[in-house]
């Protein structure tokens, strides 16, 4: 059944991303419009924010994990009401279960109004396996139900793939689970070597713990680098970045090392002692006296200079990752993407305290190394540098998918990559023309009408987990969504 939604859009995904849109566009539209979601699953468990375990918290605090920009203290508010309805306490680093429930709450509140200003808002549950140019300049949007949207315009917004396995000789061995947040039962002695050691593998470690898994768990990647910890939200002056951003704009390209000069400068001057820059880069895996150091340090509220500077410089990196030159783009995926995950996405105090317990009773390890993963038909060897780790239980928990191999995954974007009217980004995700986040096509070409934004995009805007990014990518799409139909532009 096809269903002509004239001028409508047509989004796909309700996640944080999709409900960040829908909030920007709802309330501006006329009565009489039309606006279409489709998402197979907004509640699905197997995301982050559906997570129902207690301990996997916001790694963002409340007060700055508003998805309206205009109110950023939305999220703390609603959450405190909520929990107080429910007789529950919260801290300022909500579990994420809150977060999920926000997000379906703001969805739902954002219907209702414009449904009562006139507006009609088709809320489908459904999966789109198809998104295929129609007649007359329009995309048809293909549902596995059989339903049709034909429509004008079309926005993807779904959210984080999952990733293609780092080790596919170990693709569909018994014990092997690539999805670790639908972890079935696993046998409490049994060893668990889990892949990654940034957000979602310490997640994955605390999962195990909460369920009382008694065997050893190790934690293991490449640089064995757990995220640094969450301290105070203070900033500093960022003089030197601001001068190199200024002196970019003017030229309409960055580089690199003008780039990393200047953040350096601007964190040396905030900190009292110089930081080691090797270690930063190169530093090694994260061992228990690190992490409790650190701890430490966060508890008594002693502030960071590196912290204070990243807090304050977090606005100029979309902007200046648009102005950084290609080749440099690939340099800094190939030797900084490490160091600013590790001190970009950080861990807040409460979940470090769980780690450094399960280091301290011998549970749980981190190591560094990690190049290979082998199953022996009765279990799984881990190799790490120059020795191997044995397990029972391999659990892949290296984040989200973004490569080729990644979006292949999703038939919807399987043929869309088929047909050209995709093109992989060698960073990440799909390419994209920033200004009006549509998509480019094979030959580098804006295709009118098919617009991205969130996860899928990693590699045109660098940052795309965070809260505040994803809500001022809604922003800068609307309005160019807006501005497209005030001048009376259709797609070509």
């Amino acid at each position: 059944m096809t269903i002509d939604v004239g001028s409508a859009v047509v989004q796909i995904g309700r996640g944080p991303t999709g409900t960040a849109l829908a909030r920007q566009l709802l309330p501006a539209m006329p009565p009489g419009s039309r606006y279409v979601v489709i998402d197979r699953d907004p509640a699905a468990h197997q995301l982050p924010f559906g997570s129902p375990e207690p301990t996997h918290l916001i790694n963002t605090r409340a007060a700055k994990s508003s998805l309206n920009l205009g109110d950023p203290d939305e999220y703390a508010r609603w959450v405190t009401e909520q929990a107080a309805a429910a007789g529950e306490s919260v801290t300022e680093f909500p579990a994420r279960y809150w977060f999920g429930r926000y997000v379906r709450d703001m969805f739902d509140q954002a219907v209702k109004e414009a449904t009562a200003a006139g507006v009609t808002v088709d809320v489908v549950t459904d999966e789109v396996v198809g998104v295929r140019p129609g007649r007359d300049r329009r995309w048809r949007v293909e549902c596995a139900s059989g339903q049709v949207f034909d429509t004008h315009r079309v926005v993807l917004g779904i959210g984080m793939l999952p990733q293609a396995d780092p080790y596919p000789g170990i693709a569909g061995a018994a014990g092997y689970f690539t999805d670790p947040w639908q972890l079935p039962q696993l046998p409490a002695e049994a060893r668990v070597a889990v892949l990654g050691t940034r957000l979602t593998a310490v997640d994955t470690a605390l999962t195990l713990a909460a369920r009382g898994h008694t065997g050893p768990v190790l934690l293991a990647s490449r640089s064995g680098r757990l995220p640094r910890l969450r301290g105070p939200e203070t900033t500093a002056p960022t003089p030197h970045i601001e001068a190199c951003m200024g002196r970019a704009a003017a030229a309409g390209s960055l580089r690199l090392t003008d780039f990393g000069r200047a953040l350096m400068a601007d964190i040396e001057a905030a900190s009292a002692q110089p930081p080691d820059w090797t270690e930063v880069r190169d530093g090694g895996p994260t061992t228990r006296d690190h992490l409790a150091h650190e701890l430490a340090e966060v508890e008594a509220g002693i502030e960071r200079g590196w912290q204070q500077i990243v807090n304050g410089a977090s606005p100029t990196l979309l902007p200046a990752w648009q102005l950084l030159v290609e080749p440099d783009r690939a340099e800094f995926f190939e030797k900084w993407l490490t160091p600013l995950l590790v001190h970009g996405a950080p861990i807040p105090a409460e979940t470090a305290r769980r780690l450094v317990s399960a280091m301290d009773a011998g549970q749980l390890r981190v190591r560094d190394g990690l190049h290979n993963v082998r199953h022996t038909g009765d279990g799984f060897a881990v190799h790490l540098g120059d020795t191997t780790e044995f397990a029972d239980v391999v659990i892949n928990a290296t984040g989200a998918g973004t490569d080729a191999a990644a979006l292949r995954t999703q038939p919807m974007l399987a043929g869309l990559l088929d047909a050209g009217l995709l093109d992989a980004h060698p960073l990440g995700g799909v390419r994209v023309h920033v200004p009006t986040f549509e998509a480019l096509d094979r030959t580098g070409t804006p295709v009118p009408g098919l617009h991205i934004l969130g996860d899928l995009i990693r590699g045109a805007v660098l940052v795309t987990n965070d809260v505040i990014a994803l809500s001022f990518q809604a922003v800068l799409l609307a309005t160019a969504l807006r501005t497209n139909d005030d001048e009376g532009v259709r797609p070509s």
